[in-house]
């Protein structure tokens, strides 16, 4: 049965031509009905169904995600395995921090690497600056070279105006000074963590000497300090 004439007479309205349509497939098999439903309309259903689809996925995440970050953390240059949950989660418990409710990670992928730079260190660091713009990022620890480049961007604290007295005079003497700025300002911005025991466990700087910082803009320092704190518990 022929259904549908693609090349219409130019004088027939496109109403006209949809009655005509409708008449021809109201007394037609089902199979005819089918086959017309196929070519015309089946395709344009597949997109709407898969945009709706989409849609309604974009509302849900949005509505179940976390509502902010309790604690971030960006470990460059590092030796452990970047898929491992192990310290997060462990950290996670320790803080009491409700998962349902506040976003806590780290990501152990990050590289930073002049002598050997490569696309992926190049996105690791506009990465960083992306979440450290947010406020989102609130640690990053690092061997020298990842934490002076840093630095250069004022993106650490003075880590004198930030620690609580007992871990100022418990890490007194492992401070990191680089120069900062513009003005090359030389502070202490990091603190040596080589022998941290969380880090150590989890083998995330083995051979290496990793220095933590705190992020200037950080919106959880009081996480970022209690971190501190716990990387060296047994």
């Amino acid at each position: 049965m022929e259904v549908y004439n693609k090349n219409r007479d130019n004088n027939n309205s496109l109403q006209d031509e949809i009655r005509e349509q409708n008449a021809k497939l109201k007394d037609a098999p089902l199979r005819d009905k089918l086959a017309y439903y196929k070519e015309y309309y089946l395709k344009t259903t597949v997109i709407t169904l898969v945009a709706a689809g989409f849609i309604l996925y974009l509302v849900y995440t949005v509505l179940t995600a976390p509502k902010d970050t309790a604690f971030a953390a960006f470990f460059f240059n590092d030796t452990g395995d970047s898929s491992s949950t192990e310290l997060i989660d462990s950290f996670v418990e320790y803080m009491n921090i409700d998962t349902s409710e506040h976003n806590a990670y780290i990501d152990a992928s990050m590289n930073y690497y002049l002598e050997a730079a490569t696309t992926d260190m190049y996105l690791a660091l506009q990465k960083s600056m992306a979440v450290i713009a947010s406020g989102e990022l609130d640690v990053i620890v690092g061997d020298a070279a990842a934490v002076d480049y840093f630095a250069k961007g004022d993106c650490f604290h003075d880590i004198t105006t930030v620690l609580p007295a007992d871990l100022l005079a418990q890490f007194e003497d492992r401070l990191y000074y680089t120069k900062c700025g513009e003005e090359e300002v030389l502070l202490p911005v990091g603190i040596y963590v080589t022998d941290a025991p969380k880090l150590n466990q989890y083998s995330y700087y083995v051979n290496k000497e990793p220095i933590l910082g705190f992020i200037t803009n950080s919106n959880s320092l009081d996480n970022a300090v209690e971190f501190l704190r716990y990387l060296y518990m047994e």
